[in-house]
């Protein structure tokens, strides 16, 4: 399907929509002027999920945007389309694979029976969740800003991760349907931008360590797994297992967990028993694949097999066990905890080098690399006009130049905005780059900034 077919195919697609909205204003759900557009809407937009898992309708500047493709003629139907979306308040409307022609028969309907104006997107979302709808959600959206949308997707699955802690701690089952949910969320996102969820797993948050690292851990699980070119469903399970990887030190007491100092033999035999916990209150949980739960219990278990728990000699380990180990590595190290000051991406990947084939797997090492860019997002950087940036995007592999926004002119002072800058641009005079990387910088020796402004300012 070249260019014009798409184009082509995903304005019929809304258009569809709206007439079968418009529809179910004069005839029942089941009659054929309902019900034929909805089939035909879902036979139409299943080739489009090929090669992507998830499609966005956004509601830009008054007009409806599919993938990015405008829909600039309207008919009756699609104007009341737009009308009851902006009227309800749902700015973004994303299609998952796996849809159905319930999904959609069940969306229309909620947008053809809900009467109220300027709902939020939680309130919209309840309700979307309670009419059943499983493989259509609403996001909100900056002007269709990426970023802005990862956001959301990252704050909801710290509140999936707080959810399920507190239900095990009060001696309940969580639902795994919640976290298979928001880490298809994610992996979406990864797939649709990847940049924009990286970067939110620098945004660190000292107090609440126990739910960013388990989120950040699985963004990153499913950015190798990614890479690693690895099923739909493998990397949902990688990201679902990265999300409840330390699930067990639930059942351990707070104060151990919480320790600023070295831990004692004692407490050190107790720390080594929650892959295993955390595999047990896995095999309760509904919606959990058996290969999450042995990853679960494998993290540890390290790549020369001297871990905990000690695998028996002839125990094959799950290959995807090690996504999990460097991902947490990768996390931990350039966080702050009581015990240690975080380490920049940079120094994380030098300590990693140096686990490599011991206690990690050295190729997912390289992969994690190559993902991240030989200057990860988050790196601040000194140019060769000494003024000072944070990079904001990778190129594919992690080769050529990173984005980067300028924040401290050549004297050091901030600036009043961050200002976006092409590290590719060249000198006209010279024909040789404008800017040229001089080297990394220690960010505690400049001013404090907001990383998430700063992330949030740069082009998605």
């Amino acid at each position: 399907m070249d260019r014009r077919q798409t184009e082509s195919a995903i304005a019929g697609i809304v258009r569809l929509l709206g007439t079968s909205l418009k529809n179910r204003g004069l005839y029942p759900a089941s009659h054929p002027l309902v019900r034929t557009p909805i089939e035909k809407c879902r036979a139409e937009i299943e080739p489009l999920f090929a090669d992507r898992p998830e499609l966005a309708l956004t509601v830009t500047d008054g007009t409806l945007v599919l993938e990015g493709v405008p829909i600039f003629h309207l008919t009756s139907s699609l104007e009341l389309f737009l009308t009851r979306l902006g009227s309800i308040g749902v700015p973004a409307v994303i299609f998952e694979r796996g849809l159905t022609t319930e999904d959609i028969e069940r969306f229309v309907l909620f947008l053809h029976e809900t009467k109220e104006s300027g709902l939020n997107v939680r309130a919209v979302k309840d309700r979307l969740c309670q009419a059943g709808v499983r493989h259509i959600r609403v996001t909100s959206t900056e002007e269709g800003k990426d970023f802005s949308i990862a956001r959301e997707i990252y704050g909801n699955a710290i509140n999936v991760v707080v959810q399920a802690l507190k239900d095990v701690r009060g001696g309940r089952i969580p639902d795994g349907a919640s976290c298979d949910h928001t880490v298809r969320e994610m992996n979406g996102m990864i797939s649709r931008n990847r940049d924009a969820m990286l970067a939110l797993t620098l945004i660190k948050n000292f107090d609440e360590y126990t739910y960013t690292h388990s989120v950040n851990v699985s963004i990153l699980s499913l950015a190798v797994g990614d890479s690693l070119g690895i099923s739909e469903q493998h990397r949902v399970n990688v990201g679902v297992a990265g999300l409840l990887h330390d699930v067990g030190k639930t059942q351990l007491a707070l104060d151990l967990i919480r320790k600023p100092g070295n831990l004692s033999v004692a407490e050190y035999e107790e720390i080594k028993k929650h892959p295993e916990e955390g595999y047990a209150i896995l095999g309760k949980m509904t919606n959990i694949q058996d290969e999450t739960r042995r990853m679960v219990r494998e993290h540890h278990m390290r790549f020369d097999r001297a871990g905990y728990p000690r695998p028996e000699p002839d125990m094959k380990l799950n290959p995807h066990s090690q996504v999990i180990a460097v991902a947490d590595c990768y996390d931990a190290l350039t966080s702050m905890r009581t015990y240690q000051k975080a380490r920049t991406p940079q120094d994380a990947i030098e300590i990693m080098r140096k686990l490599a084939g011991k206690s990690i797997d050295p190729d997912l090492v390289l992969l994690l690399e190559r993902s991240l860019g030989a200057y990860p997002i988050g790196t601040m950087l000194r140019l060769s006009t000494m003024e000072v940036g944070i990079v904001t995007s990778v190129s594919g592999e992690g080769k050529g130049q990173p984005g980067m926004a300028i924040l401290y002119d050549r004297a050091g002072n901030p600036l009043t905005a961050p200002e976006t800058v092409n590290l590719a641009e060249a000198d006209p005079a010279t024909g040789k780059p404008r800017r040229v990387v001089l080297g990394t910088v220690n960010p505690l020796l400049l001013p404090p900034i907001s990383l998430e402004t700063v992330l949030g300012h740069a082009p998605a």
